[in-house]
């Protein structure tokens, strides 16, 4: 995979693994492929929301069926990655967890793991955490992804034309840049609305904002979130988690960002590869009018592609992700 540009997030906001210790981390990852034992601890996982979905959760559900139980420790309302699963929280908070994986590093995660397997009586475990995926060789090599195509029945009869992801996460870092502005969001809905959409916005309330005019689905479950994704024709907003989540549901995305190496993640993280439509890779902030004149043109296409909204526009079994 291709290195990211200077103007990636800093390294001190993301554990960096030394060669010495990617080599030792290979150990557990082949004694867990031969030598399973009866009960697996997956985490803690204390990243980026959108690796968490696209590339953590895959691996764990690929790991549930060797494993009498499974336990997963993770943010509150990520229950519904891990059916099957007893999940459990952790306290971390997302706005100073880092990047990618997050600051975290092995022996912190493996800590955390045996804290938490002690408290809930745990015996005889594996610890599976993001460590085990330090390279793409240790995906390639040890582990296998499993996805499902996550679909919840519409909150209503008439799906929405837009439904608005607008980030709103101030994190430690750089990255806080890919906020759209409250007052271009707010402009952004009203110029839909005057054109005759019919819209929404979705996200966890903490991170995620809602315009004046826009009928708020935001939800700290992820289950909602995903009834609120079920519920539109397209999702809109900045590359990030809230789009990785519309793509794992089957449903189209417009996004922008400030690079094409920004974007680029979206088009390789699109297990079901549903259709991306991107404004523009020059900046996190296109005006107003430029998205709401992109949305109209979208949702033409995709009337087109779908006759007219009746077909599903994801293709299934999901595609092997896990080497990006």
């Amino acid at each position: 995979m291709k290195e990211a540009p200077p103007a990636a997030p800093q390294k001190e906001l993301t554990y960096v693994y030394s060669a010495g210790e990617k080599l030792k981390l290979s150990l557990p990852c082949a004694r867990q492929n031969f030598f399973p034992r009866q009960n697996l601890f997956a985490g803690p996982f204390v990243g980026e929301f959108g690796y968490e979905l696209m590339q953590w959760q895959g691996f764990v559900r690929a790991r549930r069926a060797i494993y009498k139980e499974v336990h997963v420790l993770t943010y509150p309302g990520r229950d519904y990655l891990y059916e099957g699963c007893h999940v459990h929280y952790h306290d971390i908070d997302l706005r100073s967890a880092g990047y990618w994986y997050g600051r975290f590093g092995p022996a912190e995660m493996q800590k955390m793991a045996d804290v938490k397997a002690a408290e809930i009586g745990l015996k005889n475990y594996d610890v599976f955490n993001p460590s085990l995926l330090c390279t793409r060789y240790h995906k390639i090599l040890f582990w296998q992804q499993k996805f499902r195509l996550m679909e919840e029945p519409p909150l209503s009869a008439k799906p929405y034309d837009a439904l608005f992801h607008f980030r709103s996460v101030q994190k430690e870092g750089p990255d806080h840049v890919k906020n759209y502005s409250q007052e271009m969001a707010d402009e952004l809905v009203q110029r839909c609305i005057d054109k005759g959409l019919s819209v929404a916005c979705y996200g966890h309330p903490s991170y995620a904002y809602c315009p004046k005019g826009c009928t708020d689905l935001r939800n700290a479950d992820l289950k909602q979130s995903v009834a609120a994704i079920s519920s539109a024709r397209i999702a809109v907003g900045e590359a990030s988690g809230g789009m990785h989540v519309a793509n794992a549901c089957g449903k189209p995305t417009i996004i922008w960002g400030d690079g094409q190496w920004r974007i680029d993640p979206a088009f390789r993280w699109n297990p079901f590869r549903v259709p991306i439509y991107v404004v523009t890779i020059e900046t996190w902030r296109p005006t107003p009018e430029e998205v709401c004149a992109f949305i109209l043109q979208s949702l033409e296409d995709l009337r087109k592609r779908t006759d007219n909204f009746t077909k599903p526009c994801y293709t299934v079994p999901a595609k092997p992700i896990g080497n990006f």
